[in-house]
C-alpha cells in the first residue's frame, strides 16, 4: 500500500533534483524513497550548510550542548531499563 507525502521545497531546488535524478536515469520519487529508507534504517541524518535546524531548534541544541559541557540537567547512563524508569519517576532535581 502506498501513500502520498507532501512537502514544501524551494522550486529551483526541486527542479535541480529532478534534473540530477533524470541524469542518473531514475525518477525523483525513487531518489526520495531511497533516502527515506536509508534514514529509517540508520536513524541518522547529516546537517550541512544547506540543511540547518531553524532558530528555535538551534537555540535548544545550543542550550543542551552548554548543559552537557557543564554537567547540568544530565541523567544516566543507565545499566538497566528498571534504573531508567526509576529515574523518570524520581522528583525533578534540576530545579
Amino acid at each position: 500500500m502506498q501513500t502520498m507525502l507532501s512537502i514544501k521545497i524551494d522550486r529551483s531546488l526541486k527542479n535541480e533534483a529532478k534534473e540530477a535524478a533524470r541524469a542518473l536515469g531514475v525518477s525523483l520519487n525513487a531518489v526520495i524513497n531511497r533516502y527515506i529508507k536509508e534514514f529509517v534504517a540508520t536513524r541518522e541524518i547529516t546537517f550541512t550548510e544547506y540543511l540547518m535546524p531553524n532558530k528555535k531548534t538551534r537555540r535548544i541544541l545550543d542550550m543542551a550542548e552548554r548543559d552537557l559541557k557543564c554537567g547540568k540537567n544530565i541523567v544516566g547512563p543507565f545499566d538497566s531499563v528498571d534504573e531508567f524508569i526509576k529515574s523518570l519517576k524520581a522528583p525533578d532535581k534540576t530545579k
